[in-house]
């Protein structure tokens, strides 16, 4: 299986600092296909936050893709990045497959909403996506990552493999935690119906009562239609992390948007 190294791939490399009151982008690097237009202080709340839309060129990751992202958090900044839209995983060749390896640095105070839109995984599609997060013990962080399936020849063909990390670190330590996922030539039978897939990891600062956001996530999981949902504590009181089955994305999307709501009420109000 060929893969090409972290450094050989396109990238996209964003540093964020806290100045006059506001977050900023101090550092600005990226390649084909990344895009990056302006971001915004649009949160009444939190005027303080920089949401950031990240684009691409090629509205698609291909087989022979290696994708690179590196986000830095500056001291008490906080930063909101999602990108313009789920985007199709299109198939590879049997030798190969697309490459999608992301960084993010969250230094002391500082305060990451990493929601990027879900993966639509066509037949044959091979994607192997790893999450490194570097979090200070008094940041805190909330990380998504989703998947659906789609065969535009209407026959329920799969993808062909699927592979995806997540690797927690606090204060530059050892990791705390390390989440893997791993299906090869998944036989559709497995998947009982459900077509939406994601994960989410809340990582919050010692002080938080997990135990009660833990009942105000299931609680509000429990009432979406077409959900199959699953919070649990994360490994050293980290935080929470929560896993979901959809019977459609919409389902998918709803329970974000909750997991969105309670994350910042813990944090911010």
């Amino acid at each position: 299986m060929r893969n090409a190294a972290a450094g050989d791939g396109a990238r996209l490399d964003l540093s964020f600092v806290h100045r006059a009151d506001r977050t900023v982008i101090d550092r600005r690097v990226f390649t084909w296909p990344f895009v990056l237009t302006r971001s915004f202080h649009v949160d009444p709340d939190r005027p303080n936050c920089l949401s950031v839309i990240v684009q691409t060129a090629s509205g698609a990751v291909h087989g022979e893709d290696s994708l690179v992202q590196r986000l830095t958090l500056g001291p008490g900044t906080a930063v909101c990045l999602t990108n313009q839209g789920a985007t199709s995983v299109h198939r590879a060749d049997p030798a190969v497959r697309a490459v999608e390896t992301v960084r993010l640095d969250v230094a002391s105070g500082a305060s990451l909403e990493y929601l990027p839109e879900p993966r639509i995984l066509f037949p044959d599609a091979a994607l192997y996506q790893s999450v490194e997060l570097d979090c200070a013990n008094d940041a805190c962080a909330l990380i998504v990552d989703a998947f659906t399936m789609h065969d535009p020849g209407g026959e329920s063909r799969c993808f062909r493999e699927l592979e995806s990390t997540f690797c927690l670190r606090r204060s530059i330590g050892e990791p705390s935690m390390v989440d893997r996922t791993r299906l090869c030539r998944p036989d559709p039978g497995i998947f009982r119906g459900y077509r939406a897939f994601g994960s989410a990891f809340l990582v919050l600062s010692p002080s938080h009562d997990l135990t009660n956001l833990l009942g105000l996530l299931t609680g509000a999981l429990g009432r979406i239609p077409g959900l199959y949902g699953a919070a649990s504590l994360s490994p050293g009181q980290s935080g929470l992390g929560v896993r979901l089955a959809a019977l459609e994305l919409r389902h998918l999307r709803q329970a974000f948007e909750h997991i969105k709501a309670i994350y910042r009420q813990a944090n911010f109000q």
